[in-house]
């Protein structure tokens, strides 16, 4: 859950026909998650950070594609329960735009985990975010 729940955050397609606006990764990310973190994603907008990136990205038609290269627990962290846990994801970033250099960066994002009734995890939070 936390590869599936990054991947669609992180992820965006600033190319013509594809992504509408920066917040369409959130949305996408919001089939990963529950409870008040899934309804955010669901009406997130990004604010003018994520509008002046998205404005940049759909200039240069930028692809932005993410890898992930592990699944940890956070340090300090407390030890995964039979209900809760929390990971932390180490991702590439890959911006492609279509013209010019591929820029890669390594970057992470903590999550906070349930286990829902039926018995499958979903992401209820993103600390330090």
């Amino acid at each position: 859950m936390a590869r599936a729940f990054t991947t669609a955050w992180a992820s965006h397609d600033a190319r013509p026909g594809r992504d509408s606006s920066f917040d369409d990764a959130s949305r996408r990310a919001a089939a990963y998650a529950a409870g008040d973190l899934a309804d955010d994603l669901r009406t997130h907008t990004s604010g003018s950070a994520g509008t002046q990136q998205w404005l940049s990205w759909k200039d240069r038609q930028v692809q932005v594609t993410v890898t992930v290269l592990r699944v940890s627990l956070p340090d300090g962290a407390p030890a995964p329960s039979e209900d809760s846990s929390f990971a932390r994801v180490i991702y590439k970033l890959k911006e492609s735009p279509a013209k010019g250099p591929v820029t890669e960066s390594e970057e992470q994002v903590a999550l906070k985990l349930r286990r829902g009734a039926d018995g499958s995890w979903r992401v209820v939070g993103l600390p330090n975010v």
